[in-house]
């Protein structure tokens, strides 16, 4: 590194940074393609917003003054001690020529390099909401499709504002109705079937009548009165039928568990590893259950609206 006993410095020209500062801070947008559309998006985000405001302040002289005045200092001193930490280990030579410094160039190239940082941060915060965007976008495929659990965490997305999206009380009642109203319908009918065909591969006539209860939603009272009822025959059936996969046989599985059916009591962590299972069976049946247990385990309620729904009560 050479050190110069001598410095001469160039004044600095306000007019001729600025000059430049619009011509770089231009080129280093559309190097990140940060376009005024995609600004835009940025600043309906709420975890990019601030990081859109800073790309967009250089977007007008006014703004590049600003940033000159207010950010740049601080900027200053970290590249400083950057520059210090350089020199201390390096190896120094002296020279008599006078070293000239453009006091407009240096702060064109400081300036540049932090509001390229700052493109640079706006830029992989906008590669990870694509990443959300996609994920959206397939949730609410499997939701059109009937997926109950799809349903349920695009509530929870709008509910409170996450993945990108905007909080949206509406949209969240709407996909936890949607999740309700699927389980009341398409997928009481398919437990339905489901049930015929176990109670004539079972002879158990016990777990037809457990599964209908379910449906008709007199489960958990039933559950209550039939504290001394036997069900190690269907409990017997059902553990052959979850090791086979089925998904069914697991969410029934469940429910005896949770709602502490007969002498099984309640067993909320038996209930919740059948309800996992069942999640992930061929089938995917996701019971509703799954998210009465958070609330259950929490002891609060991070998701009021979806509590409301599942409840039956309003918020």
């Amino acid at each position: 590194m050479i050190y110069c006993d001598k410095v001469e410095y160039k004044k600095f020209d306000e007019a001729e940074f600025l000059i430049q500062c619009v011509r770089k801070f231009e080129d280093i947008r559309i190097m990140y393609n940060l376009n005024e559309e995609i600004l835009k998006r940025a600043q309906e985000v709420s975890w990019l917003r601030k990081a859109a405001e800073l790309v967009i302040e250089g977007c007008t002289e006014q703004g590049i003054l600003e940033m000159e005045k207010n950010k740049l200092p601080e900027w200053e001193k970290e590249r400083e001690k950057y520059r210090q930490s350089l020199m201390s280990g390096a190896f120094i030579t002296f020279s008599s020529v006078p070293r000239v410094v453009d006091l407009t160039a240096e702060k064109v190239d400081s300036i540049s390099a932090y509001y390229d940082g700052k493109c640079c941060k706006l830029c992989h915060g906008l590669e990870l909401l694509g990443y959300y965007d996609e994920e959206i976008r397939g949730r609410e495929e499997l939701a059109a499709n009937g997926d109950v659990a799809a349903m349920l965490f695009l509530g929870k997305v709008y509910e409170k504002g996450k993945k990108g999206r905007r909080q949206d009380d509406e949209r969240a009642r709407l996909y936890y109705q949607m999740a309700k109203d699927t389980w009341a319908t398409d997928l009481s009918k398919r437990y339905m079937v489901w049930l015929e065909q176990a109670v004539k591969d079972s002879g158990l006539e016990s777990i037809g009548r457990l599964g209908r209860e379910y449906i008709a939603g007199s489960f958990a009272e039933t559950a209550k009165k039939n504290s001394d009822a036997k069900l190690k025959h269907e409990i017997r059936w059902l553990n052959k039928a979850i090791k086979e996969g089925d998904g069914w046989a697991a969410f029934t599985k469940g429910n005896i568990c949770y709602y502490g059916y007969g002498r099984w009591t309640e067993r909320k962590k038996e209930a919740y590893n059948n309800y996992i299972k069942a999640s992930k069976s061929k089938e995917s049946i996701y019971p509703l259950e799954l998210e009465e247990m958070s609330f259950d385990r929490t002891k609060t309620v991070d998701y009021q609206i979806l509590e409301a729904v599942l409840r039956g009560y309003d918020k």
